[in-house]
């Protein structure tokens, strides 16, 4: 841009002036009347990046680059894993190292980090990754190639000795003083999975001094239900409620599933009202999960509600619900009510399996009530065969005679 003389401007001229976007100027002032009133300045644009941006200033990478780098990788790859290597490069790197330095301008970390997306194994990209600032001139990693690397490894199950190696790259990133994002913490949530580690992740959001998003309350709750820590997990989703942020009825039914097998009853139905009042509605899993927790516990006139509730919401049980509510129900010892809901579910066209018919045989055996055998095969005639009939018999001799 050539540069432009103004004259007569006013004494509150800025010097230096920035546009919404990327470009920004800077202004010399060269002379000033003697009344000082006005002045002349000397405008000039900052060089701008000799590497293609988008409209807000962000460099593009180039694709040709990425693509050439990626083919030369994949191809002396392959070639070194035929029968016949000498066909190919020593190693892919040294083609690959000469192929960079020709460029005129260095690769740059938004290229090698969509080089690694399009490799095809995770050994072969932690060697790219290792290899970038030898074969690449002044090339340093950032977050991105970082959190590249670590969602690789994250969907690379086979790789020995991950969470090792995961956290060698972590110290590689403390003693480069990189900072990672919350997308590298999102990932580092869901690859591991015991306390002591997702402490280590929980640290790296204050020392990278970032916020923690609806979705990385959504991994750790996640993170401690898999390591069975189901005080931790509702401690999370405590936080997330103060904050305002709610889950998905997938990440619900886990909170809830594992609060009532822990049998926390009174967190589990905070949980499940809190689903209700934020219009996620429960579904038949939620359900049959409340209703689990109830007939363990000897409730079986709430679970028989819940099963009710089910129902009005027009959910049709499948074979579990079933199972389910009819197993609350002789844990009750409601004989009565478990075989009038087993002759709805025959007629509702669910087929009973082992587990029900046990269930009630056992029931029936502990009431005294084994000669009622007869119209619970009744009941289920159209689904009756030889190895039914001789199941039911086998478990009756097996309970024996009724006291």
């Amino acid at each position: 841009m050539k540069p432009h003389h103004l004259h007569h401007l006013p004494t509150t001229v800025v010097t230096s002036t920035r546009r919404h976007y990327a470009t920004k100027y800077t202004a010399k002032v060269t002379s000033t009347s003697p009344s000082g009133r006005s002045l002349s300045a000397e405008v000039t644009a900052l060089p701008s990046s000799p590497y293609p941006t988008d409209t807000r200033g962000y460099p593009i990478p180039r694709r040709h680059v990425v693509c050439k780098a990626t083919q030369i990788l994949l191809n002396n790859n392959h070639n070194n894993n035929q029968s016949h290597p000498s066909a190919s490069s020593p190693s892919p790197f040294l083609d690959l190292s000469d192929y960079l330095h020709s460029l005129s301008l260095p690769l740059t970390p938004t290229e090698a980090s969509e080089i690694l997306k399009s490799l095809n194994h995770p050994s072969l990209a932690l060697s790219f990754f290792r290899l970038c600032p030898s074969i690449s001139p002044n090339f340093q990693h950032d977050s991105l190639t970082y959190t590249r690397l670590f969602l690789i490894l994250s969907n690379s199950p086979s790789v020995p000795d991950r969470s090792h190696l995961v956290r060698s790259i972590l110290s590689e990133m403390d003693r480069s003083n990189t900072r990672g994002t919350i997308s590298t913490v999102n990932i580092l949530i869901g690859f591991f999975g015991n306390s002591e580690d997702l402490d280590l992740c929980i640290s790296l959001i204050g020392k990278w001094k970032l916020s923690m998003s609806p979705y990385t309350y959504k991994c750790l709750l996640q993170a401690y239900l898999r390591s069975y820590d189901s005080g931790k997990a509702f401690g999370v989703y405590n936080e997330m409620r103060r904050r305002g942020h709610t889950l998905d009825i997938f990440a619900y039914n886990m909170l809830l599933d594992a609060l009532a097998k822990d049998q926390k009853v009174e967190q589990a139905y905070k949980v499940f009202e809190d689903m209700k009042r934020k219009h996620c509605e429960p579904d038949e899993f939620t359900y049959t999960i409340m209703i689990r927790m109830n007939g363990k516990i000897g409730k079986a006139d709430e679970a028989l509600a819940l099963f009710q509730e089910m129902l009005a919401k027009g959910f049709s049980p499948n074979l579990i619900a079933y199972n389910t509510m009819i197993q609350a129900l002789a844990k009750g010892r409601m004989v009565d009510k478990a075989i009038f809901l087993f002759s709805k579910m025959v007629e509702n066209d669910c087929r009973p399996n082992e587990f029900t018919y046990s269930v009630i045989l056992n029931v029936l055996a502990a009431e005294g009530q084994l000669g009622r055998l007869d119209e619970v095969v009744e009941i289920s005639k159209k689904y009756m065969n030889k190895l039914i009939y001789a199941y039911l018999v086998r478990a009756a001799e097996q309970i024996g005679p009724c006291k």
